[in-house]
């Protein structure tokens, strides 16, 4: 008897939750001829051990950043873990704290065991068909 198997490619499971967030805030750090810097930029997405950035400034992989919050006067200090060139001079930085830092971003994370699949999830087809189905009940009131 032949079986056919089909492969898949697991996808890597996060650490934390991803929040997309587009955030300000200003990165410094030293460039390769340890000459300073210091960049106004914002995020892109952001989680507790870190996020992900854009910056005009050619940074590598290892080097420490700092991030500064200007309205809340908060800085945390921060590796580099991937550096993607995008387009017209921009990087895409993903940042890892040194250590975790959630309170940096100032915004509540989803619990640990959340997933799309989760019936407050947007992308939970279910839930939203039961919601529907009871927003045309009590719409029409022949429920």
């Amino acid at each position: 008897m032949f079986v056919e198997t089909e492969k898949m490619e697991l996808l890597p499971i996060r650490k934390t939750q991803r929040v997309l967030v587009r955030g300000p805030l200003s990165v410094s750090g030293k460039m390769n001829d340890e000459m300073p810097f210091e960049e106004e930029s914002f995020t892109i997405s952001v989680n507790a051990a870190g996020g992900l950035l854009q910056l005009r400034k050619l940074v590598s992989k290892g080097q420490r950043l700092r991030l500064f919050q200007a309205k809340s006067r908060q800085q945390e200090f921060c590796v580099v873990t991937h550096v993607e060139p995008i387009e017209d001079g921009l990087t895409s930085v993903r940042v890892h704290f040194l250590e975790p830092h959630p309170e940096f971003w100032h915004i509540t994370f989803p619990p640990d065991d959340w997933t799309p699949r989760h019936p407050d999830s947007k992308f939970n087809r279910r839930s939203q068909l039961q919601n529907s189905d009871v927003r045309e009940c009590v719409g029409v009131g022949n429920c």
